[in-house]
């Protein structure tokens, strides 16, 4: 199910990694770098939020799932110091007992929270809501809808141990989101694998290429005319007044000199 256009807005342009970079930066400021899963509701619960604008007070309430309608959940800046995420009592008990969707419907609130809090704006979370939106399909870098699946993908997931896995049910698992979200994720890991390896394979060929390179430039050998009076190789090379032989190891007089 498509998102309902009206429920994006256009704001400040990031891009993707933009965005994982604010959601790993949220990872320090609750201490979670390298913890996983990562329980969303005592993060709501913690009573603040940094966001791009500073920290600020954060209120989370649960509320009967009439409340909220066709909405899984709502973030709104309620003046300069507070923003309340609002979210149906369906949905928090569904996170807390880790379920895939409820986990990234909070996250992806978190994510409005920290990157797009201004004053009287409101983001809404639609029940279903998987789909782009008109305006992400348009410039997603803008959309305030595509800018939190980004986060909220981040923020739940380790990209360290993600890459470790092997296929988008391992990271759902491990991470308790839900499948399409840990398909895009696999996606992305296994691109960012597959780049990694053509950058080393690409510094591998540059690095033989420098050694034969150096291997040209250095003063080869001159050998002797004559042979070798132990083996009969050319391989003569001259030491002071006499020569030693690099096939055999014969040293001794230089054989003109015999």
């Amino acid at each position: 199910m498509a998102e309902d256009e009206d429920d994006d807005r256009r704001v400040t342009r990031r891009s993707n990694d933009e965005c994982r970079s604010i959601a790993n930066r949220t990872k320090s400021y609750y201490r979670i770098e390298r913890v996983w899963p990562v329980n969303i509701g005592r993060i709501l619960r913690s009573g603040s939020v940094l966001t791009v604008h500073g920290e600020k007070k954060l209120v989370y309430d649960i509320v009967d799932d009439a409340d909220l309608g066709i909405k899984d959940a709502r973030t709104e800046f309620q003046d300069d110091r507070t923003i309340r995420i609002t979210a149906k009592k369906a949905v928090d008990s569904l996170a807390g007992w880790g379920d895939g969707r409820a986990r990234m419907t909070l996250a992806h609130e978190l994510g409005h929270a920290v990157m797009h809090a201004e004053k009287g704006s409101i983001d809404h979370r639609a029940t279903g809501a998987s789909g782009p939106t008109t305006l992400s399909k348009l410039s997603a870098s803008e959309s305030a809808e595509h800018q939190a699946k980004v986060f909220a993908s981040a923020f739940l997931v380790d990209d360290i141990r993600a890459a470790e896995l092997d296929s988008p049910l391992e990271i759902a698992t491990e991470f308790l989101i839900s499948v399409s979200a840990a398909e895009i994720c696999y996606e992305r890991v296994v691109a960012e694998r597959e780049r990694a390896a053509s950058v080393a394979r690409v510094l591998e060929s540059n690095r033989k290429f420098q050694e034969l390179m150096r291997e040209d430039e250095r003063p080869k050998k001159k050998y002797l005319q004559a042979l070798c009076i132990s083996c009969k190789s050319q391989t003569l090379v001259p030491l002071g007044i006499k020569v030693e032989c690099e096939t055999c190891g014969y040293f001794g007089d230089h054989p003109e000199d015999s």
